[in-house]
């Protein structure tokens, strides 16, 4: 069995790189671009997210199957099996999405965007190259979740983080030398989208049990046994996107296209938190999974509260820095003074919400290693009914802010009501503990870190004391919350003494 400790390690230091490799280069894209074509770069991955609506569940129930039956396959056949069926639906559905946005692309940019600077035709062009790389990428997701099922995180990353890199550094070569436009930088991205999810298909099936008698095929019954469980995702899936996408359609829909690019860029900052979260999920989910089927109650009942706590301290210590910090951040990124102004308040809200939504990932976690998907259904769907006329005004009246303000009042509500739902019939007599001494701790030590910080240092300058400054800070921020969080306290109350121990 694959050390749980290895898996989270790797999935961060993935997770890390493809971060950086997401928003570092993002200063040259708009200098190359603009800020409009900007904006389509984050239509493009709101779309992406949008095509996880076509996913049906297949990924999670992939996850799910693969960490409860590949390490004890008896029978190798059913489970290779799986994989064939759900990949006879996942290509296909690729190639639907590639055909349906490339229809659409007229539609959209006569009516639905609103373009200054990019004319009508540009527009759609770039948005019919953009359902190819949206549809390349799409079968990927699919095969990662298979990998991370089986607990095989060091590949996965290594996969991820090597076309993170090829996309990310490897458009500039397109944009300097080739052509310095968005149809070409879409272009680049569907190419790299479809070499990504060969690679991963291939990882899979060669990591999958092997079955010596026959070849794996498609069968029907493997659909049929996880029928429930799936359609629960599907749902999660997309009330889920809505609710994440609300935003950014609303804006998209009712402000210049450019305010969207400005809307994305604060999305990729925050997005950053987002990625320091997901690795423990990917890693603590299909260990869940397997405690729950072998119905080790207690050692599941121990890692949850333990992993929560490690959870909350990363959130709790990034989310204080960007938060107070969020207009030197974006100078310092972006080296502009105007943009930093822009796009500050939003990103602050936006932190605030995504620090709240990642309070949920381990909880969420839990849920689906139980096949509990109702209440997760049940928030997401009050959510969408009552933010949709939020964000409307909202966006119409505050614009972007207006925006980031629906995401922030979504998550608030998520753990102030999901939370204490979910410890009615999971973790019994757990939510005390999950709010006073998982969460609370670090947060409020992180909060108290960080404004003292900012009361102490002055804005910062784009040098290398400005960046050396801003380490400093978050290392502070880091051990505040370490420190606080009762767990982190004991490991390193236990190596200080082994430590000693071992000093003459």
């Amino acid at each position: 069995m694959p050390a749980l400790r290895t898996n989270i390690l790797a999935n961060y230091a993935g997770q890390a790189w493809m971060a950086a490799m997401s928003v570092v280069f993002v200063p040259l894209y708009i200098r190359l671009l603009g800020m409009e074509s900007f904006g389509l770069i984050g239509l493009m991955l709101s779309m992406q997210a949008l095509s996880m609506l076509f996913d049906l569940g297949m990924g999670s129930m992939l996850n799910r199957e693969l960490a409860r039956r590949a390490h004890h396959a008896e029978n190798p056949h059913a489970v290779r099996d799986l994989v064939r069926t759900l990949e006879w639906l996942v290509w296909p559905i690729a190639v639907c999405l590639a055909l349906a946005i490339w229809l659409a692309s007229g539609p959209v940019a006569r009516h639905w965007l609103h373009p200054s600077a990019l004319t009508q035709e540009e527009t759609a062009h770039a948005v019919a190259i953009m359902g190819l790389a949206v549809a390349m990428q799409w079968p990927s997701s699919f095969y990662s979740s298979g990998l991370s099922g089986l607990e095989r995180q060091p590949m996965l990353n290594a996969i991820n983080a090597a076309f993170a890199t090829m996309r990310g550094a490897g458009v500039l070569a397109v944009l300097y030398w080739i052509s310095p436009t968005i149809t070409a930088f879409m272009a680049w991205y569907a190419a790299m989208g479809a070499c990504q999810s060969l690679v991963s298909a291939w990882a899979l099936w060669h990591l999958l049990p092997m079955g010596a008698d026959r070849r794996a095929k498609f069968n029907a019954a493997e659909l049929r046994g996880t029928v429930h469980f799936a359609g629960g995702l599907i749902a999660i899936t997309a009330l889920s996107i809505a609710v994440t996408q609300l935003d950014r359609i609303v804006l998209s829909a009712m402000r210049p296209l450019e305010e969207l690019g400005y809307f994305s860029l604060a999305l990729s900052v925050a997005a950053g938190l987002g990625r320091m979260i997901q690795p423990m999920f990917n890693a603590l989910y299909p260990r869940y999974s397997r405690l729950v089927a072998h119905e080790e109650t207690n050692t599941l009942g121990t890692l949850y509260h333990l992993s929560n706590q490690c959870v909350a301290v990363v959130i709790a210590a990034i989310s204080a820095v960007l938060f107070l910090f969020s207009k030197d951040v974006v100078y310092l990124w972006s080296g502009d003074a105007s943009i930093s102004a822009k796009v500050a308040t939003p990103l602050s809200i936006l932190i605030a919400g995504t620090a709240l939504n990642g309070l949920m990932t381990l909880p969420y976690a839990l849920q689906l290693a139980y096949g509990w998907t109702r209440l997760t259904i049940g928030t997401n769907l009050v959510a969408l009914l009552l933010g949709i006329p939020f964000c409307l005004w909202a966006v119409d009246h505050y614009g972007i802010v207006g925006a980031a303000c629906m995401w922030l009042a979504t998550n608030l509500g998520f753990v102030a009501v999901a939370i204490p739902l979910m410890h009615r019939r999971l973790m019994l007599g757990g939510m005390r503990r999950w709010y006073l001494q998982d969460v609370l701790p670090p947060f409020l030590a992180g909060a108290a870190a960080g404004l003292v910080a900012r009361c102490a240092v002055p804005a910062l300058t784009r040098d290398a004391k400005g960046f050396l400054l801003l380490a400093v800070v978050s290392g502070c921020v880091l051990a505040a919350s370490a420190i606080a969080s009762p767990y982190l306290r004991q490991q390193a109350w236990q190596a200080c003494t082994r430590l000693k121990l071992h000093l003459p």
